[in-house]
């Protein structure tokens, strides 16, 4: 595994982790702004100009929530810039985006749960390709296993010694779910769910619920109290309980309200 692809000079160059957090955006966009119902609820040009804050917002989301469950492993004030290098919680960044985003679009007069609605349809693509580059860059990283398919992966003590042990890929778990999300959005929920607000309140569910059962096998997992019990929960997957709980009610809740509605 190689964070670095390509040096440019100096302190620059292309990394793993950056790259395919670009190419899953691109490729999530792209499919956006193809889909034909995009064009009743958001024009191009605004797209780009949410596209661009949305991306602004979900890195110091995704960073912030990263640094606070994980400050120790940034060890000077540059490296809490440093995200190319990886470290952004992808709870942070969505929940980052679910605040502030809905403000901007409605500035643009965009009707923010049809746009998220239609987004949750292709989200899951940024995290399956961004998990590429978490499984490069060596973040995200698993607990130990004998498992056929384990991967060796490097790591530092307190004392600076390197030490290698075979661990769970999660990353690539991680990016298998989302590619399953991505196919049962499309396949399944969005031919079942047809009131607005359901689509995004169903990927979140799906996420969320992806999230809390893959940190079981994480190895970096942190503790809002401190422990690290494989018993315990960790402070992702209480987050992540309580995401995919306000999810479900608010499917249920959206779909009685229309039929209240509809018997008016």
């Amino acid at each position: 595994m190689s964070k670095e692809i390509l040096h440019i000079w100096g302190p620059f160059s292309i990394q793993s982790y950056g790259l395919c957090m670009a190419i899953g955006i691109l490729v999530a966009s792209w499919l956006f702004l193809r889909d034909k119902r995009r064009e009743s609820i958001i024009s191009y040009d605004q797209f780009n100009k949410v596209i661009t804050f949305a991306i602004i917002i979900a890195i110091v989301g995704g960073r912030s929530l990263f640094l606070a469950e994980e400050s120790e492993s940034i060890t000077d004030f540059l490296g809490i810039f440093k995200i190319w290098e990886g470290g952004l919680s992808s709870l942070g960044a969505i929940l980052s985006v679910l605040i502030f985003v809905p403000i901007y679009l409605n500035s643009l007069g965009v009707n923010f749960i049809r746009f998220f609605d239609l987004a949750a349809l292709y989200a899951p693509i940024i995290e399956c390709i961004a998990r590429i580059g978490c499984f490069t860059a060596g973040c995200c990283f698993g607990m130990e296993t004998s498992l056929p398919w384990a991967v060796l992966h490097k790591e530092y003590t307190s004392l600076g010694q390197t030490v290698y042990k075979y661990v769970h890929p999660t990353q690539i778990y991680s990016s298998i779910v989302a590619l399953f999300i991505f196919i049962l959005m499309q396949i399944v929920v969005q031919k079942r769910l047809k009131k607005q607000g359901q689509l995004i309140a169903a990927y979140l569910m799906l996420t969320s619920l992806a999230r809390f059962s893959i940190d079981f096998l994480r190895g970096d997992r942190t503790y809002f109290d401190n422990t690290a019990s494989f018993s315990s929960l960790s402070s992702s997957q209480l987050i992540s309980i309580l995401i995919c709980l306000l999810s479900f009610i608010s499917i249920i809740l959206i779909q009685i309200y229309s039929k209240k509605t509809k018997n008016k």
